[in-house]
Order: structure tokens, then C-alpha cells, then sequence
């Protein structure tokens, strides 16, 4: 593998000396991330490297798990949480936050939820607890303790999905539900996770033209979209006097 990585650096530098930059930067990367973040960000910043690098090629594999210290057959991890990878080069890419959400239709046929206390009352949409690793992840549970869990799914496109057909409540990231447009934030002043994308690579990856690309380009699409990924913290807005707690106001407020 190691031979073969140097003979593939090798012939990428040769392409850049011949071609310039830009038209001579190619190859194939393999990223890890996950499927929110990755069909936005990692989409967008294939969609630049298009223009300015079209030889190179992406394959993504979608799952949101820990760091591993051995990048076995992937070029560029994104990860959620801070990585503690001695051996390897991490970047903080941006902050995002996570919510409690519902359908409009879930709302109407329940009775009002009063309080965050009565929330934890309804079934909860989020991942499958026995596969999950990830600490950032694992703690917006603990503050949901009577919560049963009614469907577990390794994605949160699903988790979005499954909420928005009103299966349950779903613990979902504020950017994805918001962009969906149909769900209803639930008590976002006492339900807001904050978590963090960061990118992890080899050193001697990094050397490569194709994977450098892929990564710079990553970076800055993630960057243009820091507003949307912080945008949901959970300020919300003040209630008049006598207004309902329940999740009508909260999608009033929206």
C-alpha cells in the first residue's frame, strides 16, 4: 500500500508539472462522513472541484462514527466530536447544533405539550442506541431520560424523514430539519446539543493533489454554510405574557 501510495503521488505530481494547476489534479478519494453534512457540503465542494478539477473522483461512504487512529481505504474522515488522533491531522470544520422536532399533523393529533417535561412522554426518532459510539451524540439522550425510543435509524436523513411522516419526536440537526421546512421546533431554549464536524486525514494523504483538493474544497464550503449550521441555537423568542409553552406557539414563533 505504501509503494503504491508514493507511486500515485508521483504521478499526480508529474500531472501538475505538465498540466498546470488545475486540469492535471486528478484521482480517486475516498471520504467518510455523515449523510446530512456530506450530501451538503461534501456535494457543494464537489460541485466547485468540478470546475476547477474535473479529474478527480469521489467515492462516499455515509456513517457518523468516532475517529480512528488507522484510515484503512479512506483518504478524508469527517467526524463528529473532537478527534483524539495522535497520528493523524485534524481540522475543525464548524459547530452545529441538534433540536427536538415534530410534524405539524403530530402536533394537531396530540394533545398540547405543555412543558418539556410532558415531551418526554412521546417516542423518540434517533439512532439505533447499541450502534452508536459517539459521545457528542450519545449525551442529548441522557437529557431525555423517559423518552422510549420508537424507531433507531443510522441516518439522520431518515431521522428527518420518519419525523416528518409523524412517527415521533426526532432529535434531529437544526440544519437539516430546517431545511425541510414542514417540522415544528419543540422547547428550543431547553433543548439545544451543540456538536462539532471536524475532518481527519493522514499526513502522507495529504500530500496528494487529488486528496489536498478534496479537502480545501471541503473546508470552504463548510465555511460558507457556518450561519446555517449555527443558526438554530436555541435563543428563540421572548413569549408574551400568557402565551402557551406548547409546540403551536414554538411553530407560531418560526
Amino acid at each position: 500500500m505504501s509503494a503504491a501510495e508514493g507511486i500515485e503521488r508521483a504521478l499526480d505530481s508529474l500531472a501538475l508539472e505538465s498540466g498546470g494547476a488545475g486540469g492535471g489534479v486528478k484521482g480517486l478519494v475516498r471520504v467518510l462522513a455523515p449523510d446530512g453534512l456530506g450530501g451538503i457540503a461534501v456535494g457543494e465542494a464537489m460541485r466547485r472541484l468540478s470546475e476547477t478539477h474535473p479529474g478527480v473522483r469521489l467515492e462516499m461512504i455515509n456513517a457518523a462514527r468516532r475517529p480512528s487512529a488507522n484510515l484503512v481505504g479512506i483518504d478524508v474522515a469527517v467526524v463528529v466530536g473532537r478527534p483524539e488522533v495522535s497520528r493523524n491531522e485534524s481540522f475543525h470544520l464548524a459547530d452545529y447544533f441538534l433540536g427536538l422536532y415534530a410534524s405539524a399533523a403530530y402536533v394537531e393529533r396530540h394533545p398540547a405539550i405543555e412543558s418539556p417535561a410532558q415531551l418526554q412522554e412521546h417516542p423518540l426518532l434517533y439512532f439505533i442506541e447499541s450502534m452508536q459510539d459517539v459521545p457528542e451524540l450519545i449525551d442529548p439522550v441522557r437529557h431525555l431520560p423517559r423518552m422510549h425510543q420508537s424507531i433507531g435509524a443510522t441516518s439522520s436523513m431518515v431521522h428527518v424523514e420518519l419525523t416528518r411522516s409523524g412517527a415521533g419526536i426526532g432529535l434531529l440537526p437544526c440544519y437539516l430539519a430546517d431545511r425541510a421546512g414542514d417540522l415544528v421546533r419543540l422547547f428550543p431554549e431547553e433543548f439545544a446539543f451543540r456538536a462539532s464536524y471536524w475532518a481527519v486525514s493522514r499526513p502522507d494523504l495529504l500530500k496528494r493533489p487529488a486528496v489536498k483538493a478534496v479537502m480545501d474544497a471541503l473546508r470552504a464550503a463548510v465555511e460558507d454554510m457556518k450561519d446555517q449550521l449555527a443558526a438554530s441555537a436555541g435563543t428563540g423568542r421572548a413569549r408574551p405574557r400568557g402565551e402557551r409553552r406548547g409546540p403551536r406557539a414554538n411553530a407560531l414563533a418560526r
